[in-house]
């Protein structure tokens, strides 16, 4: 069983230390490619640089430590595996706390909702849309020229049936109760009495091209609403990774145990 073990160990680092070694090419790849990645894209480099340093640092010693049967280096191997185990528990339990609100109220015969910044935790709101933030992100969303998709819109029947995502809703568009009137997708004329609402994105709403609603609190509100989305589309992936991690771990334990002297078998 010695043998099953650390072999398993090894399999399960070698594969871990492919991952890192992509996840350090792909971050390379976009600091230095001369192509179009955007600041935003290289601004998620360096996570995925250190993320990829660490699982290659990482996979190493559990390779070392499989292969020559050397106790010491398991232990500190397993005790990172449970350091990682427990953030990720308490990394699952943090964003279903913090993105336990966001309900969008859905604007009657419209394809979209629009969403208020009271619907979001304090947490989102004090760390996500601050304004040291807020200038980093309005510059990927003007980047990656989110609201240009909607030009394809040819006229108001058109852009109403449009099923808007939460950034396009709120970036790319005066809120509903503004009352603007559509000229195009993203062209929108006050009504001559007024807008519709006391809402300050009423009057922040502007239509040059490069700002648009990127100063609206609506836009944050769809920044969040986007960020809520990805959060728990992660937590499933969280999950997945955490069953990956406890196996990698139990194998160590196992071979922790049968590497010794006398060994105490672990049927693994």
């Amino acid at each position: 069983m010695a043998k099953t073990s650390n072999v398993l160990t090894t399999i399960l680092n070698v594969l871990t230390l492919l991952l890192g070694v992509l996840l350090i090419f792909g971050a390379i790849w976009t600091t230095v490619h001369p192509g179009g990645e955007t600041l935003c894209e290289k601004t998620f480099a360096k996570p995925y640089l250190f993320t990829g340093i660490f699982l290659v640092v990482l996979a190493v010693l559990g390779i070392v430590g499989a292969t020559f049967k050397i106790n010491a280096i398991l232990y500190i191997y397993s005790a990172v595996l449970l350091i990682i185990i427990l953030g990720l528990l308490a990394f699952a339990i943090f964003a279903l706390v913090v993105t336990n609100k966001g309900i969008g109220k859905a604007v009657s015969g419209q394809g979209f909702q629009d969403y208020r910044i009271g619907d979001y935790s304090k947490w989102l709101k004090k760390h996500v849309v601050n304004e040291n933030n807020w200038a980093k992100i309005k510059s990927c969303l003007s980047d990656s020229r989110i609201c240009m998709a909607l030009a394809q819109s040819k006229n108001s029947g058109d852009f109403y049936r449009r099923n808007l995502n939460p950034l396009e809703s709120g970036c790319c568009k005066p809120p509903g109760d503004c009352k603007f009137l559509f000229v195009n997708a993203t062209y929108w004329q006050a009504p001559k009495s007024g807008p519709g609402s006391n809402d300050p994105d009423c009057t922040t709403w502007s239509n040059n091209q490069k700002k648009l609603c990127y100063n609206c609190g609506s836009c944050k509100v769809g920044v969040l609403t986007n960020m809520r989305h990805l959060w728990r589309g992660f937590a499933v992936l969280n999950f997945s990774i955490l069953i990956f991690v406890i196996v990698i771990y139990s194998v160590s334990c196992c071979a922790i145990r049968n590497n010794q002297a006398i060994p105490e078998p672990c049927h693994i």
